[in-house]
C-alpha cells in the first residue's frame, strides 16, 4: 500500500472509525498527554518522526512537549494528510509527508520515532521486516516511542530493548476492538547494540 483513500465509517474532530474499529478517539488524550510529559522529563529530540497523524492528537502534544525542531510526519490516508497538512501550515519545523511509512524516502536517522500507525490492510503484519525498518529509522543514538494500553508486557521488538519508563492509570480508552482500556504506559525502545 503506497497511499489510499479511505471511507471511514465515521470521521469527526473526536472519532476515527473504519469498518467498526475504532482507529483513534478522543479518549485518548489524557494517556497521550501523559506520555508526552513523561518523555519531556528525559527527551529533548531535535528531529522527530510520527508514523500515523489520525487526529493529530500527538503531533500537537510533541510540538507542545518537546519542541523538536524539525517534525516529520507520514500519513497514508489522503483525507487524513489532507488535515495533516492544514496541521502543517499553522507550525513551525513540521513536514507532512504522504504514504505508507515502509516505502516513503525519509531522512533517517531520527532522535525520536513515535509510530502509532493503524494498519488498514489485510496483510498480515511481518513484525521482523517492520522492525528493520524502524531500526534503520532510529539509528544507533535514537530511540522509538509506541503507545502502550493495558497493564501486560508492551510489544516487543526484534532488535530492540524496551524500557517501561512510567505505569499510569488514565480514563478509559475506547479500543480498537471496542473494549475499554484504563491502565497505560510510556514506553521507549531502542536499537540493541
Amino acid at each position: 500500500m503506497t497511499t489510499t483513500s479511505l471511507t471511514f465509517d465515521v470521521k469527526t474532530d473526536d472519532y476515527l472509525i473504519w469498518q467498526g474499529q475504532v482507529v483513534m478517539s478522543r479518549s485518548e488524550h489524557p494517556y497521550f498527554c501523559q506520555l508526552f510529559e513523561c518523555l519531556a522529563k528525559d527527551l529533548r529530540p531535535t528531529r522527530v518522526l510520527e508514523i500515523g497523524f489520525g487526529l493529530g492528537i500527538s503531533a500537537d502534544l510533541i510540538q507542545h512537549y518537546l519542541h523538536p525542531a524539525e517534525h516529520h510526519i507520514v500519513e497514508v490516508d489522503t483525507g487524513i494528510y489532507a488535515d495533516l497538512v492544514q496541521f502543517a501550515s499553522a507550525q513551525t519545523g513540521v513536514v507532512p509527508y504522504l504514504g505508507d511509512w515502509r516505502s516513503t524516502s525519509l531522512p533517517a536517522p531520527f532522535d525520536l520515532v513515535f509510530y502509532d500507525p493503524f494498519d488498514y490492510s489485510s496483510e498480515p503484519d511481518d513484525v521482523v521486516s517492520e522492525a528493520s525498518l524502524l531500526r534503520r529509522l532510529v539509528g544507533n543514538e535514537g530511540a522509538l516511542c509506541h503507545p502502550h494500553f493495558g497493564d501486560g508486557l508492551p510489544r516487543s521488538l526484534p532488535g530492540f530493548q524496551t524500557a517501561i519508563l512510567e505505569r499510569f492509570l488514565v480514563p478509559e480508552i475506547e479500543m480498537a476492538d471496542g473494549t475499554h482500556c484504563g491502565h497505560a504506559a510510556a514506553v521507549l525502545c531502542f536499537s540493541e547494540k
